[in-house]
């Protein structure tokens, strides 16, 4: 298939559903991520089922950039348990969620909801909490004061050719200046730096901001909102600094060559071999290792 047959031209686009979006043939973030795992990954294009912390992930996502498609796209089943009518084969009143009534009402509601994703209650309430908190943010208010969410980019990236698309989660563009706001939900705000690194999102707001860039010809500053998924949803909010931004596109552009010369030699190897087995460092570092000291033998180091 050619870059062009199942992909719209290069442009930005807004009211784009993701769904749709997912179906542009040409290389995201996240085809990035599995190139980055090995060529094999990247050829087979299978990222895995999505995790609780990714759907709680989109469902506030949604809270927040989208709150009027909340209702559109989401919704929860009542506690059929606690209704009046809940009674077991005797006709005593019940509590239990295994009733024949609990079940019926249950399957109708799905029927009646099927075009809808049914979540746990608990989620909803999270994704409000991260929402208000998140509407009480200055810096967030400030940032969201003008613009539109979840913009897709089409872009041809210049130093390899290729077809490629990004989708910003909050996207400004004025006259000389943009601003890009990414959210992540995630567990611990505080640590998020570990998360940056973990996750490749240096890479990925790199890759984002080369969209943006080429699209409008204007290089956006980057944020990254981080924000908690459990009370009282703490976050952080700043800029991607530069030294990360420069770290980020230099890993997207080793990973867009070597998808390049993969897709000219035709092949798409899975993982290098290593010349042997090693114990990993930080288990290394965890082992005892005696050291001798005049006529003493010392043992340093090894677990607690």
């Amino acid at each position: 298939m050619s870059k062009n047959e199942s992909c719209p031209p290069p442009g930005i686009y807004h009211n784009v559903d993701f769904e749709t979006y997912l179906t542009w043939d040409a290389i995201s973030n996240s085809k990035l991520g599995l190139m980055a795992k090995s060529p094999a990954h990247y050829a087979a294009g299978f990222q895995g089922e999505p995790t609780k912390a990714m759907s709680l992930g989109s469902l506030a996502h949604c809270g927040i950039l989208e709150p009027l498609a909340i209702a559109k796209r989401y919704t929860f089943c009542p506690k059929y348990s606690e209704h009046p009518d809940n009674v077991t084969a005797n006709g005593e009143r019940s509590f239990s969620a295994s009733t024949k009534f609990v079940k019926s009402m249950e399957d109708q509601f799905r029927k009646l909801n099927h075009d809808k994703e049914i979540i746990a209650e608990a989620d909803y309430l999270k994704m409000v909490g991260i929402a208000g908190t998140l509407s009480g943010c200055p810096i967030i208010r400030g940032l969201m004061s003008s613009g539109r969410p979840e913009v897709s980019i089409v872009f041809d990236e210049q130093s390899s050719g290729l077809r490629c698309k990004a989708r910003a989660d909050w996207l400004h563009v004025g006259k000389d200046s943009a601003v890009l706001l990414d959210l992540k939900t995630c567990a611990d705000a505080s640590e998020f730096e570990r998360s940056i690194v973990r996750y490749g999102y240096h890479r990925q707001m790199a890759f984002y901001r080369r969209a943006v860039e080429v699209a409008t010809g204007i290089r956006p500053a980057v944020f990254i909102c981080a924000v908690e998924t459990s009370a009282p949803f703490g976050h952080r909010v700043a800029l991607v600094a530069p030294e990360a931004m420069v770290i980020g596109a230099d890993e997207a552009d080793e990973l867009l060559a070597r998808i390049a010369d993969c897709s000219v030699a035709g092949e798409w190897p899975s993982y290098s071999h290593p010349d042997s087995w090693e114990l990993p460092e930080w288990y290394r570092r965890s082992q005892p290792v005696e050291l001798t000291i005049g006529d003493e033998i010392l043992s340093v180091g090894g677990k607690s």
